[in-house]
């Protein structure tokens, strides 16, 4: 989950529904954060990634075949400073991280390269959506611009937890622009 995306969050382990449960009923946001290891059954703390996404639930929808699912939109980057035990899921006291919008000239000819080479790659897609397009035109800000396009492109698992915990968002750019280059 990038921040400013909505994205599709299928809940497989009692925890985790649980969690996503408790969070409808208070009307609170929810973390999101990857594992590290996707085989592991029952993640304890050491087994999560320590930045994640703090998430608005849109929707929280239970299918006829009993699975679960969340429509969430990413509000922005958090790292995690403790797991906080007696609760009947993971409960983390975070720090939100905020992003910083410095609009050097430097930083400006890489928003508009990365602009560029996102709007040239959709535009060789076969029937890519016009509002995806409007999307990248229209990022209003560097750091938006390199989430949105990450979350579009064809990544590993790892590869977009990478992008997620690059808070430097100049960083973030070159390694987005690396990707879709």
């Amino acid at each position: 989950v990038f921040p400013g995306l909505v994205s599709p969050i299928t809940l497989g382990r009692p925890k985790s529904i649980a969690a996503a449960q408790q969070a409808v009923r208070d009307q609170r946001q929810v973390g999101i954060l990857m594992q590290r290891d996707p085989e592991i059954a029952d993640p304890a703390p050491v087994d999560m990634h320590r930045i994640g996404a703090v998430a608005n639930i849109g929707r929280y929808v239970t299918a006829p075949d009993g699975s679960h699912h969340l429509v969430c939109q990413g509000e922005q980057r958090f790292r995690v400073i403790e797991f906080l035990n007696g609760w009947p899921f993971l409960v983390a006291r975070v720090l939100r991280l905020e992003e910083i919008d410095n609009r050097t000239a430097d930083v400006e000819a890489r928003f508009l390269n990365l602009q560029r080479m996102a709007v040239e790659a959709l535009q060789l897609l076969p029937q890519t959506p016009p509002e995806l397009l409007s999307a990248v035109q229209g990022a209003p800000n560097p750091g938006a611009l390199a989430d949105l396009v990450a979350a579009y492109l064809d990544l590993k698992p790892e590869e977009r937890q990478e992008i997620l915990e690059t808070v430097d968002v100049t960083l973030r750019m070159d390694k987005v622009a690396r990707l879709l280059g």
